[in-house]
């Protein structure tokens, strides 16, 4: 234990002394809180851009129905072929509806032509607006009294506020864009952390073998003790720089704040945004997810370290260690929509895609049980592979002139 100890305290003291690690220290703070600050200022924006779209409607009663907003307008031109459309917009900005010939009375076929690719808001808004405006004209050819007094009285607008309540606790009102917002970037800070802290044991490894100093450590710890005080140590410059993180970034997002006209009414407004979420307890277990994560990919990723004897040999024993976390990634945008889905639920407990999708989870709200849950497969996962890593570190640790194979690796493991 002794040794594991001074390994740690020479990993930890070395590292956060470095140059890289003070920068990145004070840089990504800066990044962050401005990148918050100007995100934030968007949402709080007044001033929306519109959007103007042509209307070629060769039915000459759907286009004139179709209302705008303030987003979006509408301008009915004059019904031309689309032959005739494209020689005198194909090369402008505008975009185009094209409501074909009647078939049975109503339209044969709705098209929107564009330079660009047409946004998904305004596809749905005119999509809307269409079957209203015919729905609206299917119901007047069955001869109802006073249909346009009914249907505008029938007509509302629904406004809804999404409301988390607790037995004996005070409700709070929550929006959902930031929490995904919360979701999204926990999550893919957990995904950079665990890649980059686990790739930094990787080299560590490789450096240590490639310069022969590795055969000076060997000689006075065991194997398991080196790689265990390396992974931990890295682990700590990692939960430091993520806590330096946190709270520059909090500063800094103050001062950009406080420059900013309105700065309280902004800061306010999020404050009650963020009253749906337990800040605390998220931090909390993203921390221990992260360590959790840490811990069983920096184990594979000593192993690659310690089987290879530069970077570019690695890359492909990586593969098996990569993909787990990218197929994480993929599959938390399927958690920002559904995170009580089988496909998050599951994942979040499969300890190799648990620490991401688990902590892109949590926001929404997780059941405590599933949380320790989902944690204790995770540590008794690392504890599984840091055996097997070990096997592997203590052969391949004084392996040089020759990249081993899978097969070769494998019977690393039988050697006692």
């Amino acid at each position: 234990m002794k040794n594991i100890i001074l390994i740690m305290q020479r990993e930890f003291s070395t590292r956060v002394r470095k140059k890289s690690f003070i920068i990145l220290s004070l840089l990504a703070p800066v990044i962050f809180a401005l990148t918050m600050f100007i995100y934030i200022k968007l949402i709080f924006a007044t001033e929306i851009e519109t959007l103007t779209v042509h209307i070629a409607d060769n039915t000459q009663w759907v286009g004139k129905n179709i209302a705008g907003n303030s987003v979006f307008k509408f301008e009915n031109i004059a019904p031309a072929s689309l032959e005739t459309l494209r020689e005198r917009y194909a090369d402008s900005e505008s975009v185009i509806l094209y409501i074909e010939g009647e078939k049975d009375g109503y339209p044969v076929n709705y098209s929107m032509y564009s330079k660009k690719t047409v946004n998904i808001d305004l596809q749905e808004y005119v999509r809307n607006a269409i079957t209203s405006t015919v729905e609206s004209r299917k119901l007047k050819e069955y001869n109802i009294d006073n249909l346009d007094e009914i249907l505008s009285k029938i007509r509302t607008t629904v406004d809804m506020r999404t409301i988390k309540w607790e037995k004996n606790k005070e409700d709070k009102e929550t929006d959902i864009q930031i929490i995904m917002v919360i979701s999204y970037v926990l999550s893919f800070i957990l995904y950079m952390f665990i890649f980059m802290f686990g790739a930094m044991v990787m080299r560590g490894v490789i450096e240590e073998k490639s310069n022969r100093i590795v055969e000076i450590i060997i000689s006075s710890v065991k194997p398991f003790q080196l790689m265990a005080g390396k992974i931990t140590g890295i682990a700590l410059v990692a939960v430091l720089q993520f806590l330096i993180w946190i709270v520059l970034t909090g500063v800094f997002f103050l001062v950009f704040q406080s420059f900013s006209p309105g700065h309280g009414e902004t800061v306010s407004g999020l404050t009650g945004k963020l009253a749906g979420v337990n800040i605390v307890e998220t931090l909390v277990f993203f921390v221990l997810f992260f360590l959790g994560g840490y811990l069983l990919y920096a184990s594979m990723f000593a192993a690659i370290g310690s089987a290879v004897e530069s970077e570019t040999d690695s890359q492909q024993l990586m593969i098996p260690v990569t993909v787990p976390l990218i197929l994480a990634m993929l599959i938390m945008i399927q958690t920002f929509r559904y995170p009580d889905s089988s496909l998050s639920v599951w994942a979040s407990m499969i300890p190799f895609t648990s620490p991401i999708i688990m902590v892109a989870r949590i926001p929404f709200g997780v059941p405590l049980w599933q949380i320790l849950l989902s944690l204790t497969v995770l540590i008794a996962t690392f504890m599984l592979m840091a055996y097997v890593t070990a096997k592997i570190y203590r052969v391949g640790i004084l392996m040089y002139g020759k990249k081993p194979s899978f097969r070769e690796i494998f019977k690393w493991l039988k050697y006692k």
